[in-house]
Parts: structure tokens; C-alpha cells; sequence
């Protein structure tokens, strides 16, 4: 038998597996091919142009277009993408087998802008040593605020903003930064905007780009002589090569006192006026039945007259609303091309006050407070060749201020005062009488207390005022790179006009006071005081500020190999004038060097030579330079290993001078100190009955006066964790200021004329500031913040010119800035206190029981201005925190 062999069953079976793993294949390499559109946008749903688009893993990528449209074919329908764009954190997108997908970027908290406004120009983030703190458009218009004085409150490190008035209109927040150094002036920052020295608190707060606070010398010295309190740079909304996106901001609010009042009632008052009375051995002023009916009354169980002879008044609840509405509008559009960009932005904004309206004005003129404004900006940019850019900005406001016939101010408010102090027993708000068919309105009053706010907020007048403000800016801007590489020229001018105009019209108005109260329906059963008259035109108040600002600039910045350098040359000048005075102007020269080698080590020089109208020729002109370096430790190679949850840690440190050339005496400014000044007075003596003008030396001037000087010391630490989850700044400061312009207060009293002030004052301030901010999401539609803040900053006076001999208690050096004094008490006189013949005299009158206890510091035996003392606290304080926390959503499938 012949045995047969055959293969062909394996033949078969390997050629069988070749074509399945060639159709395998095949499947494989076509799913590869799989092609994915989508488009990016940011939070408010604006599409972002140039994001970038990779396959993770990959070299391959795409960019967003003008739409914030992409394409992009990945190897398989799992693919990751990865998706980044400058400020904006990166995010991986899973596919998960989809072909389109939309996508929303969150703002990288840690970089919130790459590009950091500094003075005259902006630096990369990574690149800035000087102490710097930024805060966006976003962050702004998260407060309901349309003050933007107010809408900055707790959310800069290193800030502190004091608002002592909320009158509509009148509601500026004051600010200092880092505390205060200085008692010459009222130690706030230079604030400019747009380039500009300005008032900032009524833009609108849409049309904010970002502002940037500069805190130590490395960031003022280039503001020179008006650098040392700090500096303030706010930058307006520009246009962008894109579509227009038109955004509108509605905002309603109310605003309600931060707390209620405490007053006694009309029993309570009369009670304790009894007693006190009683204790000062004076006869009674009320009967048992009189307070008996004070009882009811507070009780509300009175009505008719006996209402009226036993008022229980709540002034607050009579003059005051609950709360006071405010509302905004903001529409602008934001676009352009590669030719032209545009802003354009218009705004409405109104804020009532907290006064019922209880005007009997025919014309329909209230009592309340109230403030309008209209806002209108446009920026505008023309690409007029490839190197030259000229470029426009217009904005301009018109406010209106109404209010009542009343004294108002930031540190005084007739309203409140009398509010607070007229009693509400003494009389009812108002009287009604019947004279014929005809009611008849009498306000309450007394001898004492003839100023009835009612009847002054329904009688007395009104004032309407108004603001038209106007500011442009004028700016080239050309490259000049066919000379040298990075090299570039700006050149800028400013005219800013602002025009005031107040109208006020008064009338007398008459009070009374029931004193037969068996014809009180008879206008004869009233004391009157005053008269009433008609409304008529009081005067005006009209006022008119121009500004010319000059700025030229030349630019230099390139990249070698590992080496960023960048330089600055800048000539300035800026011309103030107020009505026909002659006009305050300063000028100078600003430079600055940067120097960066491989983004880890970083120098910068920066000086101002500045010059002030304020010093006498030859001595105008002063030299502030700074110097400060910084270390990126995090891009160092042996930090290489912590690149998986330290993303940032850098250094910097920096030392400077800066100047500060403002002195005021109770908030007017002095100018001129080295001129000597003469002033002509009528009837400067007598011949018998003949008066006769003179003429007297009315300051002996300053020939060596000049600008006080800070130095200042900064040493910073900035970081971030787990891209972007924590990111925090440290700032250790101090600084030293002298030459502080103050009053001789050892000048003899033989002297016999005021001399102009010296440079006499000497201070220290010194504190610390911690920023920590935290950023995550939930999910990819809900995303939340946390920010807190603390500053430090202790001031204390070194020397102001006091004389040696003043009691040490007495003298303000050794204290803080603006330390209340005043007398320490001790209780309560007493009647043991009365009997015992070591009490103290008092000066300021007559002790009796019940009256405070001042302690006799110096031991004289007397109670007198020299036993004043430091009491209390600054009113600034030296100690602030805050806590910020935010939340988006976004609904839909976006990612």
C-alpha cells in the first residue's frame, strides 16, 4: 500500500488568516481616518479665534478661525484632543466616538492675563519682578457695583478702600495701597487711565479692560515724583480682529442701611431724662401722668391731640426708605478687521439715595438724592500701513446730580446729624390744622430745635447739578523694524475737559410748637419760628478743568538666542489747569531695561528723572531708580521632577526711590513754597474811626524745599499647584519715608509769620500680604473659585517736627499716621467723686454726677487739653481680609 501525505488543508488555512488579518487591517487603517469639526468658545459664549487644536500624543493639529471653527482628521474616534489658547487653562477633550464636539474654555486663574500692564507699557507674566496685582474685566463686573471705586473693594491684595459717605454720585471710595506712609497729603495713589492721570470711579465698568495695581519701587520709579503712594493703571476695552459680538449688561439692585438704629423711645427718653435730672438736683420736667401717657404714646396706644402733646417719633422710619434702588445699562460691540478694530460702548446708569420724598416742589422736584449717568466710549484703531497703527480714544460722560436744599458732604450729612439728634419726644414731625375747608400743614419745632429735617426736605429748596467730562487720547504707534529688529516709537497726546455746573434754589421754612392745647385747630395756639418764603434762585456754582498730556516713546525688544532684553526711553508732560489759575505741570524722563536669560533668571532697571513746578529753579528735577531680580525656579532642570504638580515658583525681590511732591493743608494743596507771599487786608488799622488797608508778609518762603522720598524694599514669592488649582502670592515689604513736607512746629512764636512748610517728616511702614486662589470644576458645565486675601501694613511717625520738650504721651511721633487723641475716661463721676477734694478741676466746666471721668494724665489737678492722649486706633487699618467665592454654569452639551 502507498501512503499519500497532503498539505493543502494548511495552505488554505495560512492564506485563510492573511486575508483576515489584511481585512483587519484594512478596517483598522480606515477607522484611522476619522474627521472632527467643532468650535470654541469662551464663558460668555464668545468664540475664540487661533486656539490650538492637537491630537494628544501627536504632532497633528488645527487652529481655530475667525468663527472659532476647526477641523481635524485624528487617527482613531477615542482620540484626545488637547485644546489651548493663551489665557485660557488647557483642557483634554475625550472624544469618545464623536465627530463634533463644542468646547468652552475656562480662564486660567493663575494666569489671568499673560500680558501684565506695567508702567508705560505691559511685560509677559512670567517675565514681571516688581510686586503687580491684576485684575480683569470679569472679576470687575462680578460686583453689582457701578462705582468702580467700590467694585475693586477685597479683591486686590495689598488695597484698602475707606468709603465714608453713600450719597448717590458722591460715593468714592478712598484708597491706599499698602496702607499709608505719608501725613503731608491724603496718601492715595496716582491713578491713570489709559495713560492718563484721571478720575476712574464713574467709567463704566464694562468698558474696563483691566486694572493693575503697582505696588513696590521696581513698578512706580518710572512715575517719579508721583510714584511714591503707589500707582493705579486701569486700561480700556479695545477692538479685536473678529466678527462684532455685541454684549448688553442689565443690572438692577437695591441698597439697604448696613445696620438699623438703636434710639430709646419717647418713654425710655423721658424716664432716664427724669433721673438724670434727679441726679443733678434739677426740678423734675415731666408729671407722673405725663409719662404715663409717654407709655402709651411709645406703646402706639395714642392717637389725635394727645398724639401730638406726647410725640413718639422715629426720625429715622419718618425721613428714611427701607432701601434705595440703582440700576445700569451697558451696550457695546467689540469687532474689526485686519484694517480696522473698534469698541464702542454706551452706558446708563442710575442711583437713587435713602430720603423719602416728602418735597411739596410744584415742579416735581424731590427730596431724595438722586444721580444719573450717561457714558459713551469708542476706541478706535486703524492699521494704516504694515508698521503704523494710529489709534483713537474718545469717551465722554454727562452726570446729573439732584438733592435737597441740605448740607452734604463726604465727612458731614445735615440729614443724619439732625436725625441723630433731635429728640423724639419733643415734638411730632408735623401739626394738622383746619383753617376753613382747607388743611394746613404745620412742621414741628421748638426754640432749641427750629430745624425740622422734614420740613427742610419738603420746603427748603433743592440744587441740581451737572458734569460734562470728555477725554481723548491721540496715539501713533510705528515699527521700525527695517531699522532694527524690535525696535518701535509711540507717540501720544491727551485733552481731557471736565465742566461743572450747580444751580441751587432755596425758600425759608417756619416751625412751630403747640402751646395751648385747647385751640390747636387755631394757627394762634402755635409759637412760630422763622418764616416761610417762596422758592427763589440762590446762585450757582460753576467750575471748568483742562488737562494736555504729551508722551513720547521709543521701544526695543528682542530675543537672542536665550537672552530677552527689552528697553524703554520715554519724555512726558503734563499740563493741569483749573479755571484761569496758571497751569501744574510736570514733565520728565522715564527709562526702563529688562533683561531675561532662558525664562529663569530676570533683572530689570527702571528710573524716572522727574521734574515739579513745586521746587525753585534748579532744584525742580530729581533721579528715582530701582532695581529688582527675579528667579523662575520652576523652569530650572533639576526642579524638572515637580513639573507634575508645581507649575510655578518664582522669586523676585527689589529696591527703589520714589518721590511724592503733594502737600496739603486741610485738602487744599500748596504750590509755590519758595515764593514769598504778601496779603493785602481792608482795614488793617485805624486812624480814629478811618480804616486803612495793609499789607503783611503772609509766608516767609522755602528756598530748599523738595519732594519727599520713599525707599522702598520688596521681597516676593509667587507659585502655582496642579495646573492651576492653587495659586497663591507672599510679599514681604518696608519702606522709609523722609523729607516729608510738614509744618515748623518748633517755629517761636516770636517769629511772627508763617513760614512755608519743611522737609521735616520722617516715617516708616512695614507689613506683609498673602494672595491664595483656588479654581476647579464639576463636571464641564460647573466651575467655581475660591480667593482669599491678607494684608499687614503698620505705619508708625518718626519725626514731624515736634518740639523736644512736649510731653512724650502727648506727641504723635511714635504713633501711627492720623491716631485719634483725646481725653481717657474713667467711669462715671460719682457723688463720692464730688466729695473728694483730690478730683481733678475740669476746664471744660462744671462736674456733676453722671458726667464722664476724665483721667488727669499729667497730674496737675486739672482736667485741659494737656492730658489728651493717644486713644483708640488709625483710621486706617492696619489689618485686612478677604474671601471671594464664584460659580458658573453653563447648561448644554458644551464641554
Amino acid at each position: 500500500m502507498k501512503e499519500t501525505r497532503t498539505y493543502t488543508a494548511p495552505y488554505y488555512r495560512l492564506i485563510s488568516m492573511l486575508i483576515l488579518v489584511f481585512l483587519l487591517a484594512g478596517q483598522t487603517l480606515f477607522a484611522q481616518s476619522v474627521e472632527v469639526n467643532g468650535v470654541i468658545r469662551d464663558q460668555s459664549g464668545e468664540t475664540i479665534v487661533g486656539a490650538t487644536v492637537m491630537e494628544a500624543g501627536t504632532q497633528n493639529g488645527s487652529i481655530t478661525n475667525v468663527d472659532g471653527e476647526f477641523r481635524i482628521t485624528v487617527g482613531s474616534p477615542d482620540a484626545v484632543l488637547r485644546v489651548s489658547f493663551i489665557g485660557y487653562a488647557i483642557q483634554e477633550i475625550p472624544l469618545a466616538g464623536r465627530s463634533s464636539v463644542s468646547i468652552i474654555l475656562q480662564e486660567d486663574m493663575e494666569a489671568l492675563d499673560e500680558v501684565v500692564v506695567v508702567g508705560y507699557g505691559a511685560q509677559k507674566k512670567e517675565s514681571v519682578v516688581g510686586a503687580i496685582s491684576q485684575i480683569s474685566s470679569a472679576e470687575l463686573l462680578r460686583s453689582p457695583a457701578g462705582n468702580v471705586s467700590q467694585a475693586i473693594s477685597g479683591k486686590i491684595p495689598g488695597v484698602v478702600t475707606t468709603q465714608t459717605s453713600g450719597a448717590p454720585g458722591a460715593d468714592d471710595a478712598q484708597i491706599f495701597i499698602r496702607g499709608r506712609a505719608t501725613f503731608a497729603g491724603d496718601g492715595q495713589p496716582l491713578i491713570l487711565v489709559d495713560g492718563v492721570e484721571r478720575a476712574f470711579s464713574q467709567i463704566a465698568p464694562d468698558d474696563i479692560q483691566s486694572i493693575s495695581v503697582l505696588k513696590d519701587a521696581s513698578a512706580t520709579a518710572v512715575y517719579g515724583v508721583r510714584g511714591a503712594n503707589g500707582v493705579i493703571l486701569i486700561t480700556t476695552k479695545r477692538g479685536k480682529d473678529m466678527k462684532p459680538v455685541v454684549s448688553l449688561t442689565a443690572n438692577w439692585q437695591t441698597q439697604s442701611p448696613t445696620r438699623e438704629n438703636t434710639y430709646l423711645n419717647s418713654f425710655q427718653s423721658v424716664t432716664l431724662l427724669e433721673e438724670a435730672l434727679a441726679n443733678d438736683g434739677q426740678p423734675s420736667q415731666f408729671s407722673a401722668s405725663d409719662i404715663e401717657m409717654f407709655e402709651r404714646s411709645s406703646s402706639g396706644q395714642l392717637s389725635g391731640l394727645d398724639a401730638m402733646l406726647y410725640p413718639n417719633v422715629d426720625w429715622y422710619d419718618a425721613i428714611l426708605r427701607s432701601s434705595a434702588p440703582a440700576q445700569r445699562y451697558n451696550v457695546n460691540i467689540q469687532g474689526g478687521t485686519s484694517r480696522m478694530r473698534y469698541f464702542v460702548s454706551s452706558e446708563f446708569y442710575n442711583q437713587q439715595g435713602l430720603f423719602q420724598n416728602l418735597s411739596q416742589d410744584k415742579y416735581g422736584n424731590e427730596s431724595n438724592t438722586n444721580y444719573n449717568r450717561y457714558a459713551f466710549r469708542a476706541n478706535l484703531d486703524f492699521l494704516v500701513s504694515r508698521d503704523l497703527t494710529a489709534s483713537i480714544n474718545f469717551g465722554t460722560r454727562f452726570e446729573e446730580r439732584n438733592g435737597p436744599n441740605t448740607a452734604e458732604s463726604g465727612g458731614f450729612s445735615e440729614v443724619f446729624y439732625e436725625l441723630n439728634h433731635t429728640p423724639g419726644w419733643l415734638f411730632p414731625v408735623n401739626y394738622t390744622i383746619q383753617e376753613g375747608e382747607t388743611e394746613r400743614v404745620l412742621y414741628g419745632g421748638s426754640s432749641q430745635y427750629q430745624n425740622n429735617i422734614a420740613g427742610r426736605l419738603a420746603k427748603a429748596g433743592f440744587y441740581r447739578a451737572t458734569n460734562t467730562i470728555s477725554e481723548t487720547n491721540f496715539i501713533m504707534d510705528y515699527k521700525m523694524g527695517w531699522l532694527t529688529e524690535g525696535l518701535s516709537a509711540k507717540a501720544m497726546m491727551s485733552f481731557d475737559y471736565d465742566a461743572y455746573y450747580n444751580r441751587r434754589f432755596t425758600a425759608a421754612f417756619a416751625t412751630y410748637e403747640l402751646n395751648d392745647r385747647d385751640n390747636y385747630q387755631s394757627i394762634d395756639a402755635y409759637n412760630k419760628f422763622n418764616t416761610d418764603t417762596e422758592l427763589a434762585y440762590a446762585g450757582n456754582d460753576q467750575t471748568t478743568q483742562y488737562k494736555l498730556y504729551f508722551e513720547y516713546q521709543l521701544n526695543y525688544a528682542r530675543e537672542f538666542g536665550k537672552n530677552d532684553v527689552t528697553a524703554m526711553v520715554l519724555y512726558n508732560q503734563n499740563d493741569f489747569r483749573y479755571q484761569a489759575d496758571l497751569a501744574q505741570r510736570y514733565q520728565g524722563l522715564v527709562g526702563r531695561v529688562t533683561y531675561g536669560y532662558d525664562s529663569r533668571y530676570l533683572a530689570e532697571i527702571n528710573a524716572g528723572y522727574n521734574g515739579s513746578e513745586n521746587f525753585i529753579e534748579g532744584k525742580r528735577f530729581g533721579f528715582f531708580p530701582s532695581f529688582s531680580l527675579g528667579w523662575l525656579m520652576s523652569n530650572e532642570a533639576f526642579m524638572s521632577s515637580t513639573r507634575d504638580w508645581l507649575n510655578n515658583l518664582k522669586i523676585r525681590g527689589s529696591y527703589g526711590e520714589v518721590g511724592n511732591d503733594v502737600y496739603m493743608i486741610n485738602n487744599v494743596r500748596q504750590r509755590f513754597l519758595y515764593e514769598q507771599k504778601w496779603t493785602q487786608l481792608p482795614n488793617a488799622y485805624f486812624f480814629g474811626t478811618t480804616g486803612y488797608t495793609g499789607i503783611y508778609e503772609g509766608q516767609y518762603p522755602n528756598y530748599a524745599v523738595t519732594w519727599e522720598r520713599a525707599n522702598k524694599y520688596n521681597l516676593g514669592l509667587e507659585f502655582g499647584l496642579w495646573n492651576g488649582m492653587l495659586n497663591g502670592n507672599v510679599d514681604l515689604f518696608s519702606e522709609t519715608r523722609n523729607n516729608i513736607l510738614t509744618a515748623y512746629l518748633t517755629r517761636p512764636e516770636w517769629v511772627g509769620v508763617t513760614m512755608a512748610a519743611g522737609n521735616l517728616g520722617e516715617t516708616k511702614n512695614s507689613g506683609f500680604e498673602i494672595e491664595l486662589k483656588h479654581a476647579n470644576h464639576i463636571g464641564q458645565d460647573f466651575t467655581y473659585t475660591v480667593g482669599m486675601s491678607y494684608s499687614h501694613a503698620k505705619n508708625e511717625i518718626l519725626d514731624m517736627n515736634e518740639p523736644a520738650l512736649k510731653t512724650d504721651y502727648r506727641k504723635r511721633e511714635g504713633h501711627p499716621i492720623e491716631q485719634y487723641f483725646g481725653l481717657v475716661v474713667d467711669g462715671f463721676v460719682t457723688s463720692e467723686d464730688l466729695a473728694n477734694p483730690n478730683l481733678p478741676v475740669s476746664t471744660y466746666g462744671d462736674v456733676q454726677v453722671g458726667d464722664l471721668k476724665y483721667r488727669d494724665i499729667n497730674g496737675d489737678g486739672f482736667i485741659d487739653d494737656r492730658d489728651e492722649t493717644a486713644i483708640g486706633f488709625s483710621n486706617i487699618p492696619e489689618n485686612t481680609f478677604s474671601l471671594s467665592l464664584g460659580a458658573d454654569y453653563r447648561a448644554g452639551d458644551s464641554m
